[in-house]
């Protein structure tokens, strides 16, 4: 089955009635790839260099094309309906979320989301100081 190049934004979407109401929000997943995108960025800030050039290249080619299309596919994949009014972020993180094993708390669901990215980049900052420091 070829697509066809006249296909818009919307025939792609698929409606979640009660994703507005119970799913984790957009905000979530821009600031999950925000936050490897930072990572990326000390990376090439730290290390960078003719000698890592080519390795670090490889890695970001690499880097945008999973979170592009992890976070094309999430934002894409399930949509509010057309007219309906989604939680605000806030109401996010005050609110529940529906998992495949129950219920949690909107922040427990960003801090499970955001606080790995938020170690490696940490980590990163650590190790990239370290090597910045005692390179000669």
């Amino acid at each position: 089955m070829v697509a066809s190049a006249d296909r818009e934004f919307e025939d792609l979407r698929r409606d979640a009635p009660d994703l507005g109401v119970n799913g984790v929000h957009p905000t979530a997943v821009k600031a999950l790839i925000g936050v490897y995108g930072v990572l990326l960025l000390t990376f090439w800030a730290f290390f960078g260099g003719p000698e890592t050039a080519l390795t670090l290249g490889i890695i970001t080619v690499l880097g945008v094309m999973f979170f592009g299309l992890l976070g094309g596919g999430i934002l894409l994949s399930d949509s509010i309906p057309k007219g309906e009014r989604g939680r605000d972020f806030g109401e996010f993180l005050n609110g529940h979320v529906s998992i495949a094993t129950g219920w949690i708390s909107g922040r427990e669901a960003f801090a499970q989301i955001i606080v790995l990215p938020l170690a490696l980049l940490a980590g990163a900052v650590v190790f990239g100081a370290i090597w910045r420091l005692t390179a000669g």
